[in-house]
């Protein structure tokens, strides 16, 4: 278990950043099924209670992933409490490797403090740590600030699924957004180069 790093919300509260650790399931289990309750923009479950176990699993499997280099999960913390919860997964095949999709969770107590925002400048900088090039995101259109935020971190709408996602009793548009990291363009001219280089010697 490890504090990555610190900082003062727009209110004036400390946040602390931290890294997954098993001891504290029970308080990212409250935490989401806080979430759950509130019947907020989450895409994985649909009112369903999350149970310890099932929590368990899923944190020993983000932490093992973290180790191999798949992703990286951070949790903010408030008062020993976990208020926010930001993570980032690179594809499972060959093809799409290079590809990372990004999710953020925030209590309902501590939105529009700045806090998504933070943790989403921290998850970007560890995308490009891991070498990855695109990062993409599924949303509610119904979801205007998130939709508001993402646009002004420069992703773009990719696809749109008229009613592709419900919640509360009524259909929403899913919509997809990504966006192309400074580091891609480099990448992508450098296996360019190599690419050529080994046509020359051919």
């Amino acid at each position: 278990m490890k504090s990555l790093t610190k900082f003062t919300t727009k209110s004036g509260k400390e946040i602390e950043i931290w890294e997954p650790s098993m001891d504290r399931v029970r308080v990212v289990l409250e935490f989401v099924n806080r979430l759950v309750d509130e019947d907020t923009y989450l895409t994985f479950t649909a009112g369903d209670q999350r149970t310890f176990d099932q929590e368990k699993l899923w944190i020993q499997q983000k932490i093992k992933d973290k180790k191999s280099h798949r992703g990286d999960l951070i949790w903010a913390i408030f008062n020993n409490k976990i208020i926010g919860s930001c993570d980032i997964w690179r594809g499972i095949t060959p093809r799409d490797q290079h590809v990372g999709k990004i999710g953020i969770m925030v209590d309902r107590d501590f939105r529009r403090d700045g806090i998504g925002r933070f943790m989403l400048d921290y998850i970007l900088k560890r995308a490009k740590e891991l070498k990855l090039g695109i990062i993409k995101l599924d949303l509610f259109s119904d979801n205007i600030p998130a939709y508001n935020l993402y646009k002004k971190y420069g992703f773009k709408e990719y696809g749109r699924l008229p009613k592709g996602l419900f919640r509360k009793g009524q259909y929403s548009d899913e919509i997809k957004m990504y966006k192309e990291l400074s580091c891609f363009a480099s990448t992508f001219a450098e296996a360019t180069e190599d690419e050529k280089a080994t046509r020359d010697k051919q």
